[in-house]
């Protein structure tokens, strides 16, 4: 019996090494053209594996373009998770680096977000799932502009969060003349400019607790 538990063992670490390498060759596709504008043979090529092979974990295209935005983006969101779970005094800059970090290291599927933003068309039982994701991700935005007893509007507050880091991320990735090192650093120098004016936003419109009869 042990015996075959680890066989089994090993013939699951086996498929997960093939899903994730045709997902890292997905991403690389999709970082260059719209998932629309893709075909199986040239994941299949990047991957270094027959097309065929791809069916076998996946059964359409679509449905690997969204597991292969969902992945990474999973990752991010589960730690970001973590941090809110365990932070003591809300620190809007370190939620904030982290999430610039993540992009920034990884390039790839930065792109392929990037494209499907601006072109992307799926089914709607592929939006419904990327929905979710998004809704994970927004709901960690909230439960920190939550804490900091913010009054006005959490899930549009949310957004403009959201689209100014998006927003850092499309501007100054490629920022000519500059090494990876200095635009990291360009980009985190806007991101506190967005904190403080996040931070001002917020005290205006905070909370007040009434004093005690």
């Amino acid at each position: 019996m042990p015996k075959k538990n680890t066989l089994t063992k090993l013939k699951a670490q086996e498929r997960q090494v093939r899903r994730d390498l045709i997902i890292d060759a997905a991403q690389r596709i999709f970082g260059t053209k719209t998932y629309d504008r893709t075909s199986m043979r040239e994941i299949a090529e990047e991957a270094g594996i027959a097309a065929s092979t791809i069916y076998t974990y996946f059964p359409n295209q679509e449905t690997l373009f969204v597991e292969a935005m969902v992945r990474d983006t999973g990752g991010l969101i589960d730690e970001l998770e973590q941090m809110l779970t365990e932070e003591g005094d809300i620190d809007i800059e370190r939620f904030m680096n982290r999430y610039l970090d993540f992009y920034i290291d990884h390039e790839t599927h930065w792109r392929m977000i990037t494209h499907f933003f601006l072109f992307g068309q799926i089914g709607p039982a592929s939006s419904a799932r990327l929905n979710e994701v998004a809704r994970r991700l927004l709901n960690i935005f909230d439960g920190i502009f939550a804490q900091m007893n913010y009054a006005g509007d959490v899930r549009l507050l949310s957004h403009t969060f959201f689209s100014a880091l998006s927003g850092i991320l499309i501007s100054f990735r490629k920022y000519p003349g500059r090494d990876d090192d200095q635009v990291r650093a360009h980009m985190k120098r806007i991101g506190r400019m967005v904190r403080d004016m996040l931070m001002t936003h917020i005290a205006a419109r905070e909370k007040t607790v009434p004093p005690m009869p």
